[in-house]
């Protein structure tokens, strides 16, 4: 067997196991301190402390960064953009856009995960053939 042969099967074999890995969202995901912190920040804005809201944001974009590295999700990610985004906002003095954008972070968390399927898929197909 020649070299290349050898370092494309290699290659192939380590591609794939990659692939393999990044197949969708955790199952069982538990934002509980996140939504504990988004109701932080929604309190702070309405009574316009500033400071309170930056450190509920601060501590729930380290939240959802350690929770991130034990398994990062789709959910998570959108999460974490809003809490930048809320946080930079009430900096700028809009604590509407802050407030806003911190319960879209509970109405994202909190929404219902599809049913899987054996065989791995998460679609529902009433009435189908397969």
């Amino acid at each position: 067997m020649n070299f290349r042969h050898i370092l494309a099967a290699l290659l192939l074999s380590l591609f794939s196991m990659g692939v393999v890995h990044a197949a969708g969202s955790p199952i069982n995901e538990d934002f509980t301190a996140l939504i504990a912190l988004a109701e932080k920040m929604i309190a702070a804005g309405k009574e316009a402390d500033t400071t309170g809201f930056v450190d509920a944001a601060t501590e729930a974009s380290a939240v959802a960064k350690d929770q991130g590295n034990k398994g990062n999700s789709p959910t998570l990610q959108r999460v974490s953009t809003k809490f930048k985004v809320a946080k930079k906002a009430v900096k700028a003095g809009d604590f509407a856009t802050g407030i806003k954008e911190a319960e879209e972070s509970i109405v994202e968390m909190k929404k219902e995960k599809p049913t899987l399927h054996f065989g791995g898929g998460s679609e529902q197909r009433p009435n189908s053939l397969y």
